[in-house]
């Protein structure tokens, strides 16, 4: 990913901040992937409770489970991109990797002979 994000002369805050809108990017795509495919999803499932093919039941209803289902699934993602809460957001992966690195340069000093 990061090849096609890179551009000659470009530092390293600017391939983050390119990183992110992609990600930013990615995640409103899936929203709007969502959106269409459960609008159609309902419109479907409500023709057919109307049109009389399913009877009018709380199962009929069936596109209450892809909604909830992929919805999860979209909840989570806007999690990990949106700046709302930065629960495995990137600041939160580099600040993790610089904590392994430190901890793994600690470990590495107190294997050496004195």
């Amino acid at each position: 990913m990061d090849d096609e994000l890179m551009l000659p002369g470009m530092t390293e805050r600017e391939l983050a901040i390119r990183r992110r809108v992609h990600r930013l990017a990615e995640f409103y795509r899936h929203a709007s992937v969502y959106i269409i495919v459960i609008t159609a999803l309902w419109c479907f499932s409500i023709w057919s409770v109307w049109d009389g093919t399913l009877p009018n039941k709380w199962y009929a209803y069936w596109a209450i489970w892809p909604t909830v289902g992929w919805g999860i699934g979209l909840i989570t993602h806007g999690l990990s991109v949106l700046p709302v809460w930065s629960f495995f957001s990137q600041d939160w992966e580099d600040k993790k990797v610089k904590e392994l690195l430190t901890k793994e340069a600690n470990q590495g000093d107190q294997s050496l002979p004195s």
